[in-house]
């Protein structure tokens, strides 16, 4: 099953969802009533609609909608005979992650005593949703179940900010190439034709050199990068692992191409020792305290060691 955004090209299928679960909304004309069908597009057009698509048929299983504004689920539906496969949730959860866990979340659903609902009102409350009151709702009954506030801290990833995230994917938008500061901690080790190659202090995963390459010319996707492009960088990041196993003293370097936060294309170079933190396991790049260097001091002799054994 892939949980994907929902396209202009899903409508129909939408409308085929909205078909099956018509009944239990209670509005037998909602798959072509004209505020529905001006719903879907607005939800589409704003990256607030997501589908589950069967991998195998490429049948579309069921949709969600959300508001990212009023932090709310405004629509939610899977097919009758496709119910019990984990369909619902995974829909949720995804919807979930776009929108801020620090505000109230809230849906509007059916009552506790409507039985036909018993299952999304289930599911609602296994995601932390309970409820708040009572209320009519397009001359039905509802109920306004809400899921509290929480701390959960998040990145930068696309699973939380798509839109802002596949804006800062073009050029035009890119923090890096419109050359926005580069966060305190990070320096330039080497700035040459191809690449940047940039220091990080305290450094992802505690480990001793941690740096990240990132190509000058602007790529997205690494398997758009033009042929020639490519070779050129990846001869560089040839070039500073070399130094960097050199510099540190490390036994091997975890090289690793990351797509979900960072939009514009850069390589971690992950230093890795007989007694580093993660032995037959990979990085946990959250954890970054306390730092591998004894001082700054011993942080900015490595930098400087970096640049003279690059030159």
């Amino acid at each position: 099953m892939l949980i994907r955004w929902a396209t202009i090209n899903d409508k129909t299928d939408w409308q085929t969802v909205a078909a099956d679960v018509a009944e239990i909304f209670g509005a037998p004309d909602m798959p072509v009533s004209a505020s529905f069908i001006e719903y879907m597009d607005s939800k589409i057009s704003k990256y607030e609609a997501l589908t589950a698509v069967d991998r195998m048929s490429g049948k579309c299983l069921g949709f969600i909608g959300f508001s990212r504004t009023n932090n709310r689920i405004s629509w939610f539906g899977v097919l009758e005979n496709e119910r019990g496969r984990g369909i619902g949730s995974r829909l949720l959860k995804t919807a979930l992650r776009q929108l801020e866990p620090t505000r109230e979340i809230t849906v509007t659903t059916f009552r506790e005593d409507y039985q036909p609902g018993f299952s999304a009102r289930t599911l609602y409350g296994k995601f932390g949703f309970v409820d708040k009151e009572q209320i009519e709702h397009d001359g039905q009954p509802r109920s306004l179940m809400s899921r509290p506030p929480s701390d959960e801290k998040r990145g930068g990833s696309f699973h939380y900010r798509y839109p802002e995230f596949i804006r800062a994917s073009e050029q035009e938008h890119c923090p890096v190439c419109n050359n926005e500061p580069a966060p305190d901690d990070q320096d330039d080790i080497e700035v040459n034709d191809i690449v940047w190659v940039c220091g990080e202090y305290p450094g992802q995963g505690r480990l001793f050199g941690k740096i990240y390459i990132m190509p000058r010319v602007h790529t997205f996707h690494f398997e758009d990068m033009p042929t020639e492009n490519a070779a050129a960088f990846m001869r560089e990041v040839q070039r500073v692992g070399r130094a960097l196993r050199k510099v540190t003293g490390a036994e091997k370097i975890n090289y690793e191409m990351h797509a979900n936060s960072g939009t514009h294309l850069h390589i971690h170079l992950f230093p890795r020792y007989l007694d580093d933190d993660f032995p037959s396991a990979p990085i946990d790049y959250r954890v970054s305290e306390p730092a591998p260097y004894e001082s700054y001091d011993e942080y900015l002799c490595f930098v400087n060691r970096m640049k003279e054994e690059l030159h």
